[in-house]
C-alpha cells in the first residue's frame, strides 16, 4: 500500500534500531525523518519540487518510479544507503585532510619565504617583531591559544587583555598541556575557577616580571608596556622561544599549585578562622568569638595566608572567597 502523505517518525531514541541511529547521525533531521519514514512505507508519491525528495534523490536515499498514472518515491535498501553515506562521509573527511596538509605546507614555505627574505645586517622581523597596533595585540593574546597543539604557557598580571581559555575540544583533550602562572594578587581578584574548569593548571608565584604566552615552540608574546595591552613583542626565533620556555618551567617547578579542593588542606578551626577573618573581624574579636588566644589567632591566620599563598590577610580572604574556601 503506498502512502500519500508521511505520517511521521516519532519514535523514542531508546526504541531506535542501529541502523536508524546511524541514518540520524549521518543526515540532518528533516531528511532522516523523511528516509526513515519512506523505508517504513516503503514507497510514496513523489513531489519532484520538494527540497527533502530532492534531497533524498541527491543523495540516493531514495529513486523515482514511473507509473502509468503517477510517479512514486521507493526507497533504497537500507544497508545500500547507509553505505553511501558512509562513503560520502569519508570522502569529505579526505578533502578536509588534504586541505588541512596543503594548509601546513603552506605555512610552511611563508615561514621558510620570510627567514630569508632579509638584509644579513638586521635580525629578520619575522624571529622578533615589535606590536603596537591594540586590536592585533588584543587578538594576539587572547586567540593564541586556540592554535596550540602540545603546551600553552601563559604569565598573567594585571594589567592587560583577560586571560583566554582553551576551548572546550582542546580541554579535554589529554595529549596537550595549558599551565597559567599569576601572582596571589592576581588569584584573588580574578580567581581560577573558570581556568580549571577549562583545562588548565594553575599555580602562583609571587613575583611575576610581565606578561607572557609561549605557544609550544612555536613563538611567543612578551608583554613591554600596559600588560602587553599597548605593546608586546612577538618572538618567533627558536633560541629565544627556548629560553623564554626555561626560564618559565623554572618558574613553574617552584611555584604553588592551585586546585579547588583545597578545602581539605584546612582544619576546622582554621575554616572557623577563615570564615570570621573574611567578614572583617579583628584578630582579637575572632580570639573572643571562638575562645581563642589572639596568639593562637594569628598563627592560625599565618597558616591560612601561606595555605592560599596570600602576602597579606586582607588577600588571604579574599583568595578564599575565590577558591570556594568557605562553601
Amino acid at each position: 500500500m503506498v502512502a500519500g502523505v508521511t505520517a511521521g517518525f516519532s519514535r523514542q531514541p531508546q526504541d531506535l534500531s542501529e541502523h536508524e541511529k546511524l541514518v540520524r547521525e549521518l543526515l540532518p533531521d528533516e531528511v532522516a525523518d523523511a528516509y526513515l519514514d519512506l523505508t517504513h512505507a516503503g514507497a510514496r508519491v513523489a513531489y519532484p519540487e520538494d527540497p527533502i525528495d530532492q534531497e533524498l534523490l541527491s543523495r540516493h536515499l531514495a529513486y523515482l518510479q514511473h507509473g502509468p498514472d503517477v510517479v512514486l518515491l521507493r526507497a533504497v535498501d537500507p544497508l545500500i544507503a547507509v553505505t553511501g553515506l558512509l562513503t560520502q562521509v569519508h570522502h569529505e573527511l579526505t578533502k578536509q585532510h588534504d586541505r588541512l596538509l596543503q594548509g601546513y605546507v603552506a605555512a610552511a614555505e611563508m615561514h621558510q619565504l620570510q627567514l630569508h627574505d632579509r638584509r644579513a645586517d638586521q635580525v629578520p622581523s619575522v624571529l622578533a617583531q615589535v606590536l603596537t597596533d591594540p586590536d592585533e595585540l588584543t587578538g594576539r593574546w587572547t586567540t593564541s591559544i586556540h592554535t596550540v597543539q602540545c603546551t600553552y604557557r601563559s604569565v598573567l598580571t594585571d594589567e592587560g587583555p583577560p586571560a583566554a581559555l582553551p576551548s572546550p575540544l582542546n580541554g579535554q583533550c589529554s595529549s596537550m598541556q595549558f599551565r597559567e602562572l599569576c601572582t596571589p594578587e592576581y588569584l584573588a581578584e580574578h580567581g581560577a575557577h573558570l581556568a580549571i574548569s577549562a583545562g588548565v593548571e594553575v599555580r602562583t608565584v609571587r613575583n611575576l616580571p610581565t606578561r607572557m604566552a609561549i605557544i609550544d615552540d612555536h613563538f611567543a608574546l612578551v608583554g613591554l608596556a600596559g600588560g602587553g595591552s599597548t605593546g608586546a613583542l612577538l618572538v618567533r626565533s627558536a633560541p629565544l622561544v627556548a629560553a623564554l620556555t626555561q626560564y618559565y618551567d623554572q618558574l613553574w617547578e617552584a611555584a604553588t599549585p592551585v586546585v579547588q579542593t583545597q578545602t581539605k588542606g584546612l582544619g576546622g578551626t582554621e575554616r572557623e578562622v577563615l570564615r570570621l577573618l573574611v567578614h572583617g573581624l579583628k584578630d582579637d574579636a575572632i580570639a573572643r568569638h571562638l575562645q581563642l588566644s589572639v596568639r593562637t589567632v594569628r598563627r592560625h591566620i599565618a597558616a591560612i595566608m601561606e595555605f592560599v599563598d596570600a602576602p597579606t590577610r586582607f588577600a588571604a580572604g579574599a583568595a578564599a572567597q575565590r577558591l570556594g574556601l568557605l562553601g
